[in-house]
Formats: C-alpha cells, structure tokens, sequence
C-alpha cells in the first residue's frame, strides 16, 4: 500500500491575545509542561523577566492592526 502524501491543505486560524500583549505567555500554541516550547515552531523559550513580554525569533504569526490603526509588538 501507498501511504505518500500527495498534497496539503492549508487551515488558518484565528488567534486573540488580551489588550495588546501579543507575546508568547498569552498564546494557546505555547507548551509549558517541562520547558516553554512553541508547539508551532518547536522553539524552547526563555523564561521572560518580570512585565517583560516575549515572542520567539521563529514565531509565524502576522499581527493585524486594531480598530485603532495601532499594531502589536510584532508587524507582519
């Protein structure tokens, strides 16, 4: 039996972060049962200082702009 995959499809979802703290803390991809690890990028992450929000070097997302023409941390 032939078990290639001959093709993806592509899903995109939707990801809301609270009041513009678009980091890593507030992601659901983010993993925390031994180490902090994107489940996304497989990235290990720092443990962020205190008030100090983090996103990974490798992290995907494109963040859009608000109602308010502002974006967050990280332009896509």
């Amino acid at each position: 039996m032939d078990r290639q995959v001959l093709h993806y499809t592509r899903a995109v979802v939707d990801l809301y972060f609270p009041e513009g703290n678009v980091c890593c803390d507030y992601c659901p991809l983010m993993e925390t049962y031994a180490r902090r690890q994107c489940r996304r990028t497989g990235e290990y992450l720092p443990t962020p200082g205190k008030h100090e929000m983090t996103v990974g070097m490798f992290c995907p997302l494109i963040i859009e702009e608000d109602d308010h023409g502002e974006s967050d941390l990280r332009d896509g």
